[in-house]
């Protein structure tokens, strides 16, 4: 979760992994989509059938929109804190995407202003890093994750490829990983990192997008092998 995901392109396979989605609200979106067309804010979502306040709490973060109206909308800032960047604007005499631009605007901020009971420094500060990641241009790309859209079947798989992946199941012996097909692929510890590994948890958590390497493909057994090192090698 610690990437976006693009709420007008990811697939249903991709929503499901998204904090607060499960496979019938992900459906849902799918549905929304294709009745009513891209998601033009993330306030939209509230729209979409069975997708209540606690799910939009924990979804809303992590989904993307990249031509949205509200630059906020392609951050990671929560639609919660939405009125703390605005006040921080309209405090400085700017607009959010001065304020997102222009670095000497953010070290103007000065935090403490806008604590409130329910938002604390940490988080404040988190929203001020956000801020920086749209990069210089606010339009610019958010980095997002998605499956690569050429493998749709462990036919698909050769040894070599790199492909982005999420982690679904951690064993003693490695983590399992989804590719965005049916078959997930296992990461053998010894292939986790470019030094001993004692326990998987020390280098991946469940849900955690990952680039692994091909290293070998079965299709009749329908096993996948993968490294993470290679990669990072």
């Amino acid at each position: 979760n610690l990437v976006g995901v693009n709420l007008n392109t990811a697939s249903k396979h991709l929503l499901v992994y998204v904090s607060g989605l499960g496979e019938s609200l992900a459906q849902n979106i799918i549905d929304y989509r294709t009745e009513n067309g891209a998601f033009e804010s993330r306030k939209q979502l509230m729209k979409v059938p069975r997708l209540g306040a606690k799910a939009f709490e924990q979804c809303a973060g992590f989904l993307r929109i990249p031509n949205a109206k509200n630059l906020l909308d392609n951050s990671a800032v929560h639609p919660e804190s939405y009125h703390v960047v605005e006040k921080m604007a309209k405090d400085l005499n700017c607009t959010i995407e001065e304020l997102i631009n222009d670095k000497s605007l953010k070290e103007k901020v000065n935090l403490k202003k806008y604590t409130t009971e329910t938002i604390g420094l940490a988080t404040l500060k988190d929203i001020l890093e956000e801020l920086e990641k749209p990069g210089r241009d606010p339009r610019s790309k958010v980095e997002t994750f998605e499956f690569n859209p050429d493998v749709k079947t462990i036919g698909d798989l050769s040894e070599g490829m790199v492909l982005p992946g999420i982690v679904t199941n951690i064993t003693n012996f490695g983590c399992f990983v989804d590719v965005g097909i049916k078959e997930n692929g296992l990461v053998h510890i010894s292939e986790l990192a470019n030094r001993f590994v004692s326990n998987p948890t020390e280098v991946v958590s469940l849900h955690q997008y990952v680039k692994v390497k091909v290293l070998s493909v079965d299709t009749e057994r329908k096993r996948i092998q993968l490294s993470i090192k290679a990669v990072e090698s």
